[in-house]
């Protein structure tokens, strides 16, 4: 089976290998066949940097149409549904296609660094809606899978999870002592950018029965949340998307359910969520992989100065970086703004561990405004 995809005459092809997984609910076959098909095509954007999305229509269990739109980084073509499995009520899909290489179009170069994104818990809109599994700690459990998602598979950040604390309101986000929340929380755990999850629909169908009355039919549950992302010097909303999803909730009516376990997570509603998941990493890579990578001196002695930048952001022995002054300003409403102005002196970095690079100003002279604060951006 070969869906026909166009191709630019000036990329290269390579050609990879996904697979998916989708529960039969029900059996029905053609549901699992295009849930698997889809959950393969998120893994081949994952690994090959396509960016689609899918409407696909079966008929008679065949894939008879599938359209996709794409974005900049890549363009897939000659998909084909290697082979099909059904076994213990799981459907497997192998799809094969072949990953055309970035264009010389391409807006802007891949960062080189990683970003630390601060991830706390996250909100949930209806508290109420986790009475169907009780589900009370889903918020912790939600925040521990978003943040393992980031940590495995992001190529442009990783996760500093804080699935304990919570950020209850927009409000919060505003003001503290002059300074934004994330401006602050950024200073505290040395990240580069905050991360707000703000779930906003867990409803689930009525139940239904069959049999006379005597059989549940699996309903299905919503699941949608928001992502925010703030800078964490400048304390400014950068980057907002939704996600949306729906899937079987498998389980028994009152039966409680533990959001941390692995049955949870290898559930059709689990695996739905996992998936979003993956897409939400995909996106936040590409909003972050044309935004330039600040770090900040967090402490100077002398000519010696520290960043909050190291070893788990990609900093090596040898990098250069150049220091940019910074100062914040308060506004109209007392709110402090962060401003720049260019400074030319450079910096070796000679000492680098998980979390924090350091090196020596060459030319103190040159550079006797250089604070705490400052901003690091490398060459």
């Amino acid at each position: 089976m070969l869906l026909p995809f166009l191709l630019s005459p000036y990329s290269i092809a390579e050609q990879i290998e996904v697979t998916g997984t989708a529960k039969v609910m029900n059996g029905n076959i053609d549901k699992a066949r295009e849930d698997a098909i889809n959950q393969a095509l998120n893994y081949a954007s994952l690994r090959g940097g396509v960016n689609f999305s899918s409407q696909q229509q079966i008929t008679q269990g065949s894939l008879t149409q599938d359209t996709f739109s794409m974005q900049r980084m890549g363009a897939a073509n000659n998909i084909e549904l290697l082979s099909e499995l059904v076994s213990n009520d799981i459907m497997t899909v192998i799809l094969s296609l072949n990953i055309d290489d970035e264009s010389e179009t391409e807006q802007c170069q891949a960062q080189s660094l990683k970003a630390a994104i601060m991830l706390p818990q996250a909100d949930i809109a209806d508290r109420t809606q986790l009475s169907y599994g009780h589900l009370s700690d889903f918020n912790k459990a939600f925040t521990l899978q978003f943040g393992k998602a980031i940590n495995q598979q992001s190529s442009a950040s990783f996760a500093k999870v804080h699935a304990d604390e919570r950020l209850d309101t927009a409000n919060e986000l505003v003001n503290f002592k002059g300074y934004s929340i994330p401006s602050w929380l950024g200073e505290i755990t040395d990240s580069q950018y905050i991360l707000k999850s703000y779930i906003t629909d867990m409803s689930t169908e009525p139940y239904t029965s069959s049999f006379m009355g005597f059989v549940d039919e699996v309903p299905s549950r919503q699941f949608s949340y928001e992502l925010t992302l703030y800078h964490g010097i400048s304390g400014e909303e950068v980057w907002s998307q939704t996600f949306a999803t729906t899937a079987p909730w498998e389980f028994e009516r009152q039966e409680t359910v533990m959001p941390n376990s692995q049955r949870f997570w290898s559930s059709s509603y689990g695996q739905a969520i996992t998936s979003q998941l993956q897409l939400s990493v995909m996106s936040l890579d590409n909003a972050l992989k044309c935004r330039p990578l600040l770090g900040q001196i967090i402490a100077r002695q002398g000519d010696r100065v520290i960043i909050n930048l190291g070893r788990k952001n990609g900093v090596k022995l040898g990098d250069k970086f150049q220091l940019v002054l910074q100062k914040n300003i308060p506004d109209r409403l007392n709110i402090m703004r962060a401003v720049v102005t260019k400074n030319r002196t450079e910096i070796v970095i000679d000492q680098v561990s998980e979390g924090t690079a350091t090196a020596m100003i060459e030319h103190v002279d040159a550079a006797d405004n250089i604070q705490v604060h400052d901003i690091a951006i490398k060459l």
